[in-house]
């Protein structure tokens, strides 16, 4: 058997029926491969880096590994970006690269390249994968396979990188002969049953005494296939709830727990509570509050001073909540129904959108149609925005529904993900419509994957937020560099297209507006288009 037959095999194996690739010639016995069968097939973007962005996307909706493929050299170093967005929003995703015959491979030698297009990319990813490994022996194909997998998928997810030379790729192989992985190879470290129980009673020990308690939800939730878990879990202990960014979809806008200002008692459950949550100086954070932190990565549970949690537990989701509902059968808490009196209040006072942005007669507000957009999308909508300013809006702005999908690439936020993003969550879901909002800046970084939208027929619904700039650097400039902006603007270098006539050759239906939003709401449940919104310059 071809080992690049088994390797496709494997994948298939793993439930993987796409990969996202462009063909090179370190890569083209592994593309035949995926074209000889029917169950698996690859798809043609334009960039690597709109691939490997794709593949995380995939492992996002299908709660499986994703896939990508490149070829040597360039090809290889075009999928760092993604690989990136996996290993920081912690989602299994396999990469495949092509790479030279070991016969003309460096093999340790002090010179930079032998072989053409040659590249060190295990060594590049490293840092960025939980596992990178060149495969030189043909038999241990399936043994690395094998701990890819259970790497990427283990403890905290995260990518993994498979770098495969030329001649290894097609080697004739027995995989009979092959070797396999042992799981006990892995060791993970997490605390043990006995732990956790007596770290969830000391918890609810103190959620008992809480004047003003609050759970924060992070991605990992939805990462464990555990909001539903969560869900029951916020409803039993009936206290305030506030998401992290990654966390915004594991609990509905219209929850009635879903409001938070300040506490005594704060438990974390799956975040890692980074500078976006507690700002710059962690010891002001939620500084008269008890913290109790829930995370699989004992790294993360003590890696600032100033936010040690008082109670500590290291531990998947899927194993703590279930005991914490346990614990819970029992326990009576206060109602604090003064507390959640109060914040509910302070969430009218301050609303995201105010009622005078509704009220502007030239230009439509974002913050108003980022609003208005989640008000019209129904509960099945999944919704994949951009970096800068149009995330900022959008996660302040969008109100979600009981049922919907809202994410980005919260860790490394690249601009351009949200296009390539919404190509990976369509194709998972067998073309499903995909709401996607970008910048005007995000969408020139992959802007040439709208062939790839046109050529496969994919239903992405693009928002362009489009205010001539790069915005929230230029906000940057205002605050520290008395509005000097260079590099921001079309007066200091920065250009933009007129997105309509780029896309008349895609052939993808689109409308331009920028007038008020009550002129808007009848024209945006069309089909498929392509908005292009000029909207004020912040």
């Amino acid at each position: 058997m071809k080992l690049s037959d088994y390797l496709i095999s494997f994948l298939v194996d793993q439930d993987i029926h796409h990969v996202f690739q462009i063909i090179g010639g370190a890569s083209v016995h592994m593309v035949n491969s995926i074209a000889q069968r029917k169950d698996i097939d690859y798809i043609c973007v334009q960039h690597e880096q709109a691939g490997a962005i794709a593949a995380e996307a995939y492992s996002r909706m299908t709660k499986n590994l994703g896939a990508a493929m490149a070829t040597s050299g360039p090809g290889m170093t075009n999928l760092i970006t993604g690989i990136a967005c996996a290993y920081f929003d912690s989602t299994p995703t396999i990469y495949i690269t092509g790479q030279v015959n070991t016969f003309e491979s460096k093999q340790g030698r002090n010179v930079r390249q032998v072989g053409f297009q040659e590249t060190d990319i295990v060594g590049m990813v490293g840092p960025l994968t939980k596992f990178a490994v060149r495969i030189e022996d043909p038999l241990l194909v399936r043994y690395y396979l094998e701990k890819a997998v259970a790497i990427a998928k283990g403890g905290r997810p995260g990518p993994v990188l498979l770098d495969i030379p030329m001649d290894v790729q097609r080697a004739i192989i027995n995989p009979k002969n092959l070797k396999r992985f042992n799981m006990k190879e892995l060791a993970p470290d997490v605390d043990t049953r006995g732990d956790i129980r007596k770290s969830v009673r000391a918890a609810i020990a103190l959620l008992q005494k809480a004047k003003r308690p609050v759970l924060v939800a992070g991605g990992a939730i939805r990462y464990a296939d555990a909001v539903d878990t969560f869900n029951r879990l916020a409803q039993v202990i009936g206290v305030p709830v506030v998401t992290t960014w990654s966390g915004i979809d594991t609990i509905h806008h219209s929850h009635p727990l879903y409001r938070v200002q300040n506490s005594d008692v704060l438990v974390s459950i799956g975040s890692r509570l980074d500078t976006r949550i507690t700002g710059g100086k962690p010891e002001t954070f939620a500084r008269g509050a008890k913290k109790v932190v829930i995370d699989i990565d004992r790294a993360e549970l003590y890696k600032r001073r100033g936010l040690d949690p008082d109670i500590g537990i290291c531990a998947d989701i899927r194993d703590v909540l279930p005991v914490i509902l346990q614990e819970l059968k029992n326990v009576k808490f206060p109602n604090w129904r003064d507390w959640k009196k109060l914040t509910l209040g302070w969430a009218k006072k301050y609303p995201s959108v105010v009622p005078e942005w509704y009220e502007r007669k030239i230009l439509v507000d974002p913050y108003v149609f980022i609003r208005t957009l989640s008000e019209i999308l129904d509960n099945k909508a999944i919704v994949v925005t951009d970096c800068g300013a149009n995330l900022t809006w959008t996660i302040q702005a969008f109100h979600v529904k009981k049922g919907q999908r809202l994410f980005s690439a919260m860790g490394n936020s690249p601009m351009g993900y949200s296009m390539a993003a919404a190509i990976g969550s369509s194709i998972a879901l067998h073309k499903r419509p995909i709401i996607c909002i970008i910048g005007d800046g995000g969408l020139q970084i992959n802007i040439q994957e709208l062939q790839t939208i046109a050529h496969y027929r994919i239903p992405v619904k693009l928002f362009i937020l489009n205010n001539h700039s790069y915005g929230i650097i230029k906000q940057f400039q205002e605050m520290y560099f008395n509005s000097r902006y260079e590099g921001t603007t079309p007066k200091s270098g920065y250009g933009v297209p007129d997105f309509i006539k780029i896309d008349d050759a895609k052939l993808i239906p689109k409308l331009s507006f920028g007038k008020p939003i009550e002129d808007l709401s009848p024209e945006l449940p069309r089909e498929e288009f392509l908005a292009n919104m000029l909207i004020p310059t912040i």
